[in-house]
Formats: C-alpha cells, structure tokens, sequence
C-alpha cells in the first residue's frame, strides 16, 4: 500500500466569484430583514385598540372600557393576565 501524496490545494473557484456570491448572499438577507419590519409593523395604536377574551370566552374589545379604570392583574403560570374594571369613571 503507498502512503497518501499531499497535493497542494487549490480552489476550483475564482475568488472574485466567490465573494459574488457571498456579497449577494449578505445583500438579500438585510433586503429581507428589511422588509419585514416594514411590512409587520403592529398596527395597534393605543391599549384600547387590543381585543380580549373573558372569563366565558367570548373576545370582548377594551375600547368598551375607555374612561375607566382598570386593574391588570397577573396570575403567573399559563394562565397569563387577567384585567378588572373599577366602576369608577375618569
């Protein structure tokens, strides 16, 4: 058995094409990161703007407590935040 000659290495590949191809890769990867924070920007204005679910539930809006006050609430754990509405008017 003959032991393994070194050859030396050479690239196949002109290294202009290479940084082409590496350029282009980096330029289409801010052009889409670019895009999604345009397109997903969250078109939620204000906290009243937000739609919840109750305790039965049914998805309520919170603009039916504007001018009151409310408390949030945070129970922990999956069951997340819950929010009450004080009686009293603003």
């Amino acid at each position: 058995m003959e032991p393994l000659a070194t050859y030396p290495l050479k690239c196949s590949v002109p290294k202009a094409r290479v940084f082409i191809v590496f350029l282009s890769m980096v330029l289409g990867t801010v052009m889409l990161c670019l895009l999604q924070l345009k397109f997903l920007k969250p078109k939620i204005k204000d906290f009243y703007s937000f739609e919840v679910k109750d305790s039965k539930g049914r998805i309520v809006s919170l603009e039916k407590y504007r001018g009151k006050i409310l408390q949030r609430k945070n129970l922990g754990g999956i069951s997340g935040s819950t929010l009450s509405a004080q009686g009293v008017k603003l």
